[in-house]
């Protein structure tokens, strides 16, 4: 049935579990997979960086319309497109932005730690207030402004927005027109109203750091968003440049706070689960300055953890849909026709015999005191490759180090006795991006630590 139609995968992952499904497919047919009439699944260490490098001429699938009319860097199939639109996004990470961003997630750290105290011993849920403070940090860092939900413990109307309409992709990753039927011709249903609420919620969003007074602006990332919206008067209409700055303040907000979440939730469950990592991490963190940043991010164990986060739960579990050119692909001995939409999933790459040892077991220890366990380091890709790589990588990379330390140093963290571990994994969705299951967990303030 693959062959006939796509409706046969989106089928069998109505309940948005397509990594569990891709899963179970390279384990009964193998290396290449029909996952569609006219798509392979390829399962394989080297497939990421082989299908995402600029050499193999191949472009980004049509998935990546979904964004139309709306346009941003992050969704644009044109190579040129997407190398002058990508400038904007490059800049806003540079060294003296990152400074600054780094300063002001230090200080939501504490506001988040802070906020947790606030439980007394009673069970933390690790999805809510990991979503508070991810969207904070987003708005903090895109606006320039947080939106207060870890200090208030409030959600706020665009993550809602933003978790319905990602519900409704997370089953037609391979059959996109499905969703884009819905955009065009039943904006006014459920979950689909959700993603034209997402889009003005974005738009509002803009405006109010628009209208803010000169004085109390803040570097951030929409400051070389408007600067690129200016400067593309001489080149577009001004249609096409207000859709490009609407589409990449939405492409923003997602990737901003979704990703991040994501890994955070999954970070704690891992922590709660194994404790001998969280006090190796405290280890660390005993010698080192508290406001040195710098080598806080270099810490051995600490990014160790990282890193086995990102393996097991990489935050863009399957996607990664791309196209092959005019003279097809030849991949690993084999021909891959020319148009045939080739797919990449993180999530099962990333936990093959091939690539890792143990791959399904959590050993931060692979990544600096035990690299004969990393058997074939093309596998490990959470941010991708070469010049389609995340410009995010290194905020996002900031955002886990200085949480996870931050909360490391003031309590010691457990799960709640009647949380059931599994139900992370058992809840898990793959919703565009990873959406894991509810964590539970107390947080036991350490004695010998201050505020």
């Amino acid at each position: 049935m693959a062959a006939v139609t796509k409706l046969w995968h989106v089928f069998h992952i109505l309940d948005s579990k397509n990594h569990e499904f891709l899963q179970k497919l390279h384990m009964e047919y193998g290396q290449f997979v029909r996952t569609g009439p006219n798509e392979i699944t390829i399962f394989h260490p080297a497939a990421i960086q082989e299908i995402e490098i600029s050499k193999n001429q191949t472009t980004k699938d049509v998935w990546y319309d979904l964004l139309k009319p709306y346009k941003s860097a992050i969704f644009a199939r044109d190579d040129d497109l997407h190398r002058e639109w990508r400038r904007s996004w490059t800049q806003s990470f540079s060294k003296k932005c990152m400074e600054a961003y780094r300063s002001r997630i230090a200080e939501l750290t504490k506001t988040l730690s802070q906020s947790i105290s606030d439980y007394e011993g009673t069970p933390v849920d690790i999805d809510e207030v990991m979503t508070w403070f991810s969207f904070d940090a987003m708005g903090d860092i895109l606006f320039g402004e947080d939106f207060g939900l870890t200090r208030s413990k409030s959600i706020h109307p665009g993550i809602v927005h933003r978790d319905r309409a990602l519900s409704v992709l997370g089953p037609l990753e391979g059959a996109i027109w499905i969703a884009r039927f819905g955009f065009s011709f039943t904006p006014f249903l459920g979950k689909v109203k959700d993603w034209f609420k997402l889009v003005s919620f974005c738009d509002d969003q803009l405006r109010r750091r628009i209208q803010r007074p000169t004085e109390s602006l803040k570097l951030d990332m929409a400051s070389f968003f408007l600067e690129e919206y200016n400067k593309n008067a001489e080149t577009m209409n001004d249609k096409d440049r207000s859709l490009l700055l609407s589409g990449t303040v939405l492409s923003a907000v997602v990737t901003g706070s979704d990703t991040s979440r994501a890994a955070l939730i999954a970070a704690f469950w891992f922590l709660s689960e194994y404790p001998i990592h969280a006090d190796k991490i405290r280890s660390e963190l005993q010698v080192l300055n508290p406001y040195d940043i710098d080598a806080l991010l270099t810490l051995p164990h600490l990014n160790g953890v990282i890193n086995e986060v990102l393996r097991l739960v990489p935050p863009a579990m399957t996607g990664l849909a791309r196209t092959t050119g005019p003279n097809g692909l030849v991949f690993d001995g084999t021909f891959i026709p020319p148009f045939t939409t080739i797919i990449a999933p993180k999530y099962v790459i990333m936990r093959m015999e091939a690539a890792f040892e143990f791959p399904n077991e959590f050993i931060p220890e692979r990544w600096y005191s035990r690299p004969e366990l990393v058997r074939d380091e093309r596998a490990f890709a959470p941010f991708g490759f070469g010049n389609r790589m995340c410009t995010g990588k290194s905020l996002a990379h900031t955002e886990l180090c200085l949480t996870i330390s931050t909360l490391l140093r003031r309590y010691k963290i457990y799960f709640a006795p009647e949380y059931d571990p599994q139900t992370m994994w058992r809840d898990m969705k793959n919703q565009v991006t990873a959406q894991p299951g509810r964590v539970l967990c107390i947080f036991e303030p350490l004695s010998d630590v201050g505020n």
